[in-house]
């Protein structure tokens, strides 16, 4: 009996939005949206409106603002039909490069294992493959979340299970970035800029809001990161409005108020809530 040759890495149904180019089986240039359905450390099955042949020779770049450093160069392994939106390619990636940014565990099956996730740190992002023992699992079910050490915060971290990637919340998020980003004077340019840009905390932490000539509001942050804060709220503040923020925010301890100027206001019409950026504000020296 023939034996299974063994899979190289763990395979992960994920949507990654991609940017694919190249010279398509007519001969034509092009440089078109793709997203994979399926992805491991050495290639993927990709979805692109582009008829490919085997073997051709293709560039794959990622889409999401903070990962579009990442590209790679890809070997066509063959076509395995379609969709409407595309046809389905198997794509193998070149071994050096690191497309994903995910950490795979070696291959060995870990005998405590009851389940593999696909987890990211709720801080920096930084994603893995875990296997989890039957503790841990139940400790994720009841908490959707696992604590453990992130190699790049360099600090124990609260894990969440890694989202799809979305065209629309792509999108509206690079907006949203775009618009605080002008508002700390020009687009980051600098490493260290765009490093404070990326490292952005989803949280669900209570924020305390401050006007000048109304009582104070408290609002849920949905974000916060070292430019600045998005909070939901109850009170609509118009775009260019100064205020001063406190988040996280506790009647029964000390806060720090920051100053901060609103960017954007979205209304969330279903849940009655206005939706804010406020950017930090640098404060300026004074001689006394």
């Amino acid at each position: 009996m023939a034996s299974v040759p063994a899979r190289r890495s763990d395979r992960i149904s994920m949507t990654l939005l991609l940017e694919a180019s190249g010279v398509d089986s007519q001969g034509q240039s092009f440089k078109s949206p793709a997203r994979t359905l399926q992805i491991n450390r050495h290639g993927a099955v990709i979805i692109l409106d582009r008829d490919l042949a085997a073997e051709q020779r293709i560039h794959l770049q990622r889409r999401a603002p903070n990962e579009a450093h990442r590209e790679s160069d890809a070997r066509v392994t063959g076509q395995f039909g379609r969709q409407d939106d595309g046809y389905l390619y198997g794509v193998e990636l070149s071994d050096s490069v690191d497309l994903w940014g995910i950490e795979f565990p070696p291959t060995a099956e870990s005998p405590e294992a009851v389940a593999r996730m696909l987890v990211e740190c709720s801080y920096c992002h930084t994603r893995e493959v875990v296997y989890l023992n039957e503790l841990e699992l139940r400790g994720f079910e009841a908490n959707r979340g696992i604590a453990r050490h992130c190699k790049t915060c360099g600090v124990p971290s609260i894990w969440i299970q890694a989202p799809h990637e979305d065209e629309k919340k792509l999108n509206l998020r690079a907006a949203r970035a775009r618009r605080m980003a002008e508002a700390q004077g020009a687009v980051p340019k600098s490493g260290e800029q765009r490093e404070r840009q990326r490292m952005r905390l989803h949280t669900r932490l209570t924020a305390c809001v401050r006007q000048a000539g109304s009582d104070d509001e408290l609002a849920v942050c949905e974000d916060i990161s070292p430019l600045g804060v998005c909070f939901r709220s109850k009170r609509r503040y118009d775009a260019g409005a100064a205020l001063e923020v406190a988040v996280p925010y506790s009647p029964e301890a000390a806060n720090i108020f920051l100053s901060a100027v609103v960017i954007y206001s979205e209304q969330m019409p279903k849940a009655g809530l206005f939706r804010h950026g406020a950017a930090y504000q640098k404060a300026s020296a004074k001689t006394e």
